[in-house]
């Protein structure tokens, strides 16, 4: 499976980066989806133009397998093709490559079509998906299931949802929610583990004003390897889950 393949390089910004000089993943989420609507812009398939039918594309799930995430001030490659859809969902796969063009960072990305008034989720229009040269398939692909946070050993922390996290589709970025579970981490987790995968999916919209509850749990997988398990809860509903490996530093 496999359609248009797209590249752009981009020099890792120290604004983009944490205390350990090491892109955020909000970031990275943020620049690979950028470069989604760059390839977009370049086959005449615009923003604007799905605004006029009504429709607007949301991201519904991100499988990420990390084996080291890019620096400050290095020149990465982001890469990214659509390799197929369904009537309802389309994939896309996303890879960050370093100067030597080893892969650092491979996400493969569940996108939906949404009605902008009805809000609800609607059929893949053909002629929207066609420049992509992606694959017609019949089967759904299917990410890992997403472990339960253990809601005896959670820890709570709430965020109010601000302006600046509303993006264009009028409810809460979803690089936003990387922010939210990444700061309810304990520190030394932050400090002494990288980050190795992530499994995150969006079930419900969050928008301006929400008070938010991000709950975070943490299992040990096998030595020297943990996982926190997330979930974001908005009114009593969750909105959104997770699961994030970390591995130890050397």
């Amino acid at each position: 499976m496999s359609g248009l393949k797209f590249r752009r390089k981009h020099i890792v910004h120290t604004f983009e980066c944490d205390v350990k000089k090491e892109m955020t993943l909000p970031a990275l989420i943020n620049i690979m989806v950028e470069t989604s609507g760059l390839q977009s812009r370049h086959l005449g398939n615009t923003n604007e133009q799905m605004s006029e039918r009504g429709l607007s594309w949301i991201i519904i799930q991100y499988d990420m397998q990390i084996t080291q995430m890019p620096k400050s001030r290095e020149t990465i490659t982001i890469e990214t093709e659509a390799i197929s859809y369904n009537r309802f969902f389309t994939y896309r796969k996303f890879r960050a490559f370093d100067e030597a063009d080893n892969i650092l960072v491979e996400v493969l990305t569940t996108f939906a079509m949404m009605d902008i008034k009805t809000r609800k989720l609607t059929q893949i229009q053909e002629e929207l998906v066609a420049p992509y040269q992606a694959e017609k398939i019949r089967t759904m692909i299917r990410a890992p299931k997403i472990q339960a946070v253990n809601l005896e050993t959670a820890s709570e922390l709430p965020f109010r949802v601000r302006y600046l996290d509303i993006d264009g589709n009028n409810h809460v970025n979803n690089a936003k929610y990387f922010d939210w579970m990444i700061n309810s981490i304990d520190l030394e987790i932050l400090k002494n583990y990288t980050v190795g995968s992530v499994n995150i999916k969006y079930e419900k919209e969050v928008n301006f004003g929400n008070i938010i509850n991000s709950f975070v749990s943490v299992e040990e997988v096998e030595k020297d390897k943990v996982m926190t398990v997330h979930h974001i809860e908005n009114d009593h509903a969750i909105a959104c889950r997770a699961n994030i490996t970390w591995v130890k530093r050397n």
